[in-house]
């Protein structure tokens, strides 16, 4: 269905409603469209993925087309046009992953250590580092720090400890370890959580940056029952939110688009200020369990490629209606917008926001 659009007005009003957290004196709910990069290959129908991540012009090239055919449909410009300089290492490259990319996809993380034995020598390499010798495996792919000239306070984030272990050691490993192994593994989390902390404390001292918030990114913590989870994930998130976000107005952020609920207790536990969770878990059951968190979501990422209009308005009146009233909801995707999302449906979920979701 075409629909009519004030992009300039869209977006101011967008700006108004944001970072307003829990309040109605806002004109409507605000959206959030999480574009990335698997969306842009589909988009403009890339002839080399290979070249886009390795071509850093290529890929400055490719986002300012791609960027140009977005804001004219949708007003804003979501891909950095900068050529990129050669990337720093990864925590999980760190602890022993290595990044692979072929035709067709994204840079994907392949696990390092393929057994008990090779996973603890990892781990006596990684204590046994000096923290120039950190430094210098973090610039081990010819990356660099970008240093600040003022002191800047951000957020610091990564993704989750239940994540990170699969691509660490690879999913299957991760959980007959859990298992078989479990005082191992007790020593991989803290390892990890340890990891995790020098990784950014050092990137502090590099950057002449302070650290102030702390957003997780954790979509395999589906994969654990509550018990698993609370003995070997919830320890190491807890100690690194502690480290980075100590005070209540410091920023925390959850996100995982897994069925998780089985875990909302946790996630209460951490005092979150907002949530980015699965597109099964209704907004109702996320609003019970973290009355405090901001909802980012929860329409399903498929219905917004698959099925047209009217399902579209349907979620987004849904989670409104469930949630809505109290002012503590960002209308989004449960996880970021597919890949081969028309540009067409990415409208015609702005149009249900602006029409639905209105406070005045």
């Amino acid at each position: 269905m075409e629909v009519e659009l004030d992009l300039l007005r869209f977006w101011r009003e967008n700006r108004q409603s944001s970072d307003k957290p829990f309040s109605t004196d806002k004109p409507r709910a605000p959206i959030g469209l999480p574009i990335d990069d698997h969306w842009l290959i589909e988009e403009m129908d890339l002839p080399s993925t290979v070249r886009y991540f390795a071509d850093k012009a290529y890929q400055a090239q490719v986002n300012t087309e791609c960027n140009n055919r977005f804001e004219e449909a949708v007003g804003i410009r979501p891909f950095s046009e900068a050529v990129g300089g050669k990337p720093l290492l990864r925590i999980e490259e760190v602890m022993g992953s290595r990044y692979e990319t072929v035709e067709g996809g994204t840079p994907w993380l392949e696990p390092g250590p393929t057994s008990i034995e090779d996973m603890h020598a990892k781990l006596d390499e990684i204590e046994a580092l000096t923290d120039e010798g950190f430094l210098a495996l973090i610039c081990s792919k010819g990356g660099s720090f970008s240093r600040s000239l003022e002191p800047r306070q951000c957020n610091a984030g990564s993704r989750g400890p239940a994540t990170m272990a699969t691509s660490i050691l690879g999913s299957m490993n991760t959980m007959y370890w859990i298992i078989d192994y479990p005082e191992d593994m007790d020593r991989f989390y803290q390892v990890l959580g340890d990891t995790i902390i020098r990784y950014h404390r050092l990137v502090e001292r590099e950057t002449n940056t302070k650290y102030a918030g702390y957003y997780w990114l954790d979509d395999n913590c589906c994969l654990y029952s509550p018990g698993l989870y609370e003995r070997f994930c919830y320890p190491a998130m807890k100690r690194v939110m502690d480290e980075f976000a100590p005070l209540p107005e410091h920023y925390r952020f959850q996100h995982s688009d897994s069925e998780m609920r089985h875990l909302l207790p946790f996630l209460a536990d951490y005092d979150l200020h907002a949530v980015n969770l699965g597109p099964t878990m209704p907004a109702e059951v996320i609003r019970k369990a973290l009355p405090k968190a901001m909802i980012h979501g929860q329409v399903a990422p498929m219905t917004l490629r698959n099925n047209g209009f009217d399902a579209i308005v349907a979620e987004v009146k849904r989670d409104f209606e469930a949630v809505g009233a109290d002012g503590g909801l960002l209308v989004t995707t449960a996880g970021s917008i597919a890949a081969g999302t028309s540009l067409q449906s990415i409208r015609e979920f702005m149009w249900a926001v602006q029409e639905y979701c209105r406070y005045r």
